[in-house]
């Protein structure tokens, strides 16, 4: 007999509840008909005035639509559509995927290794490519709406606002998302597609690889406006130990122009693959060949002895002239033997060009035999006991003269390593101002320097969704190396009428951001620090 303590939505029995959201409740549930674990959404239109009911009822009813469509191992299936019997509620039935959350593992470890951060973003980016072919715009892309399976493999979930590319569906003057990860055109309230989604992308894998958001402050007003209009601190700066060319990734897939982005999926996920297999060789075998071959680098190839054709014939030429007739067998063997040495030295071997200096530097000398070529042979051709005839030998010089020639070549020996630089890593400070000057200018300095000069406008600010018009309210980055500073700011208007100064200390950490506000009373005749 079933139990009277089973809630159900439809024919799904809740089992637990697995989230909550601003749009509803998340519930694992089991479907009894093919007793399959499921995950149904739901979202409350309670106290919702019919006009607003009717426009989240088409939300949701667009979001079954376009979701319904996706059928990729990246990205959460659906799997139904219904109402709740007593209340009215729609829900959804979505694939129960038995992972956590992106966002749940960053707050635990902070960030990712930077190869598990390309892998995940990787594979992100051929599920956002699948979906944008199919017509389907996300537009919600964050941490939380990525799910990491047990295997380790991500899982898109929540098409929440995801809607079919079409003029009729597009619901105007509603920003929808969260501002951190959206794209600058859909915080502006300009069309979005699947470039935005790549630009949210973009600021994930910056926030796995850092431990932080390339785009932060104290309010959404400036974080959209950072968004907007800053270009975030590379994540090579905020740890040194990431590659440059990871930079140039990030850059393009956060550019604050959708042409300038990577302009598909599947062009991201290949930058981020060949990047990869660059950073990671031993963990990336060859795609189109079925084993992994190991190439070795080429200062190993450079300490390979260097035996030049020029030296090899050389050395031919005086063993055979000396040798008697019974030896001649053994310097024909000699020759095919430094043949093939040279031969393989020559595509092998670069470093090959100083032996044949040396060996034509002195032209009528023979080298002795390698140890090498005895044990190639069996023994070595005959080679004269005296010496060879060899150029005059230069005019004596001073013996001061002398010593001080072999001097370079003794240092050329043990060449000094210059200094190593030593890198000071560098903190980001979020400056924001709230005012009320028509027109003013804010210096700051650091320990006595000079570092930013910032004009404050009053009015009306550059216009995004969540702005509002907002006067006297702006947003500036500074970089400080770390450690302990001092900090003056100077507020002076263009007619000399307001002047004012104070000074704040600063301990900062390394990779680290702080948020220092800059108030100015409604009659601009004090200044208040305060590190938030």
């Amino acid at each position: 007999m079933e139990s009277p303590n089973i809630i159900r939505f439809g024919r799904y029995e809740i089992l637990g509840e697995l989230g909550r959201g601003a749009m509803g409740v998340v519930y694992k549930a089991r479907d009894p008909q093919i007793n399959r674990v499921v995950a149904l959404k739901t979202i409350a239109l309670r106290g919702q005035d019919p006009e607003a009911e009717q426009e989240f009822r088409m939300r949701f009813l667009n979001e079954a639509q376009a979701a319904g469509r996706l059928h990729h191992p990246g990205i959460v299936a659906v799997f139904d559509l219904g109402e709740d019997g007593e209340t009215g509620d729609p829900y959804i039935v979505l694939e129960y995927v038995d992972g956590e959350a992106l966002n749940r593992i960053l707050a635990r470890e902070r960030k990712l290794s930077l190869e598990r951060a390309l892998q995940l973003t990787e594979e992100i980016a051929a599920a956002l490519d699948y979906a944008h072919e199919q017509g389907v715009t996300h537009r919600d892309i964050k941490p939380g709406n990525i799910l990491i399976r047990q295997d380790g493999h991500p899982k898109i979930a929540d098409f929440g606002i995801a809607k079919l590319n079409l003029a009729h569906l597009t619901i105007p003057g509603r920003l929808m998302g969260t501002p951190a990860y959206m794209a600058p055109e859909q915080l502006s309230g300009s069309a979005a597609d699947g470039r935005s989604d790549l630009f949210s992308l973009g600021v994930i894998l910056y926030a796995m690889v850092t431990g932080h958001s390339p785009f932060q402050g104290d309010s959404a007003t400036t974080v959209c406006f950072k968004v907007a209009n800053r270009e975030p601190l590379p994540a090579s700066a905020l740890d040194l130990k990431l590659p440059h060319e990871l930079d140039a990734v990030i850059t393009r897939a956060m550019a604050k122009d959708p042409k300038r982005r990577y302009q598909r999926g599947s062009d991201f996920a290949e930058a981020v693959a060949e990047l990869h297999a660059r950073l990671v060789p031993q963990s990336n075998p060859t795609r189109t060949g079925t084993r992994t071959e190991t190439v070795a680098p080429p200062r190993a190839l450079s300490r390979r002895p260097a035996v030049g054709l020029t030296y090899a014939m050389k050395l031919v030429r005086s063993a055979i002239l000396k040798a008697p007739v019974r030896d001649l067998v053994l310097g024909v063997a000699t020759i095919v033997v430094l043949f093939v040495a040279g031969v393989q030295t020559r595509v092998l071997v670069f470093s090959h060009k100083e032996a044949i200096s040396r060996a034509t530097a002195i032209p009528t000398r023979v080298p002795p035999v390698p140890a090498a070529t005895k044990a190639a042979i069996g023994e070595a051709p005959v080679l004269p006991e005296e010496p060879l005839p060899t150029a005059p030998p230069a005019a004596a010089k001073p013996a001061v003269a002398s010593a001080s020639a072999k001097k370079p070549s003794k240092k050329s020996k043990t060449p000094v390593s210059p200094p190593k630089e030593v890198v000071v890593p560098l903190s980001t400070v979020e400056l924001t101002v709230r005012h009320q000057f028509k027109d003013a200018t804010l210096s700051i300095w650091v320990d006595g320097k000079l570092a930013l000069t910032h004009e404050l406008h009053g009015g009306v600010q550059k216009r995004l969704v969540v702005f509002g018009g907002v006067r006297g309210s702006e947003s500036e980055t500074l970089q400080v190396p770390a450690g302990k500073h001092i900090l003056r700011f100077r507020a002076q208007t263009a007619d000399q009428t307001v002047n004012l100064s104070k000074t704040i200390s600063a301990d900062l950490v390394g990779g680290g951001d702080k948020t220092l506000a800059i108030t100015f009373d409604k009659h601009n005749t004090s200044m208040l620090l305060d590190w938030q």
